[in-house]
């Protein structure tokens, strides 16, 4: 599994939404809004997935930045694999 650590930043009258709209998505959980910026967590089996899930942020409405903060991706199958070639 990985966890992933990320801020997203949105604009000031959307916050509140944009914390919802991320609160949906499979695998994600808000943890903080501090101003414009919600804390989140990604759990996805891989870091590829993690990295799918993250690119989604942006495309929502009000969303002007996403900057990762922390990545977990030892227990990530697929990059055990590649180590072992």
């Amino acid at each position: 599994m990985v966890i992933s650590s990320l801020v997203v930043e949105t604009t000031p009258d959307t916050t509140q939404q944009v914390a919802g709209e991320l609160a949906g998505i499979d695998g994600v959980e808000v943890h903080e809004i501090n101003g414009y910026k919600a804390v989140v967590t990604i759990e996805a089996d891989t870091l590829d997935d993690s990295h799918a899930i993250a690119s989604t942020f942006i495309t929502l409405k009000g969303v002007i930045g996403v900057s990762l903060v922390y990545a977990n991706f030892e227990d990530d199958p697929t990059v055990q694999q590649a180590a072992v070639r």
